[in-house]
């Protein structure tokens, strides 16, 4: 039999070692990009009139602001239209402090400052995420397009899809168990400037998505 040399066999191994990391990284890379690409994916679900118009009525959020059914749809819509495309004015400009809120709640000066600058706030955490969300998609696909082992693909996919499933479990039961510590929570996260509490009995934001919508 032929011998290797010691010198080849040391060579050897860090090589090794690196290809064992590399393979590791890869595996969570795409484990990691799974779970942010479902998170989008449902994300994307319940932003639509399909969703939101169903959670709406089931919030009473008519019932809160005082309006019929058809106006909140609309307003709603409009929101979450400028969340996704703009412009983000959010119906505010300066003129909106020299006039009455009145009732009728039309879209124009529907939000106060305050509501529209945590509105603009919430737009930016969602491009963010979108932007992380697209970036997840594509190394998915690069992933599968670039390995022959698409096996150990699908193992990685499902470990992060699993991973997934039992973080929304755990957040799930934390939520149901306290509610309004797990809502400060993510916003304290999410939204460290502090412009996310309003107050229910005069600001439209959280009269039109109250917390039984969420």
């Amino acid at each position: 039999d032929t011998m290797r040399p010691m010198s080849a066999v040391t060579s050897a191994a860090p090589f090794s070692a690196e290809r064992t990391i590399s393979s590791a990284l890869t595996r969570l890379l795409v484990a990691g990009a799974t779970a942010v690409t479902i998170l989008g994916a449902a994300l994307a679900v319940l932003l639509t009139p399909l969703y939101t118009h169903w959670a709406l009525d089931a919030a009473g959020s008519a019932r809160f602001l005082g309006v019929d059914q058809t106006t909140v749809l609309e307003i709603s819509d409009r929101t979450i239209g400028e969340l996704l495309a703009g412009p983000g004015t959010f119906g505010y400009a300066d003129a909106c402090l020299a006039e009455l809120r009145a009732p009728n709640a039309a879209y124009s000066c529907f939000y106060d400052a305050s509501e529209a600058a945590h509105l603009r706030d919430a737009r930016a955490v969602l491009y963010a995420f979108a932007a992380v969300a697209f970036v997840s998609i594509a190394g998915l696909a690069l992933a599968f397009a670039r390995t022959s082992d698409r096996v150990a693909v699908w193992r990685s996919v499902a470990s992060g899809g699993a991973a997934l499933a039992m973080t929304f479990l755990v957040v799930g039961a934390f939520f149901l168990v306290a509610f309004d510590a797990a809502f400060t929570l993510f916003h304290q996260v999410f939204f460290p400037g502090g412009n996310w509490a309003f107050d229910p009995t005069r600001q439209r934001l959280v009269q039109l998505y109250p917390i039984p919508f969420w």
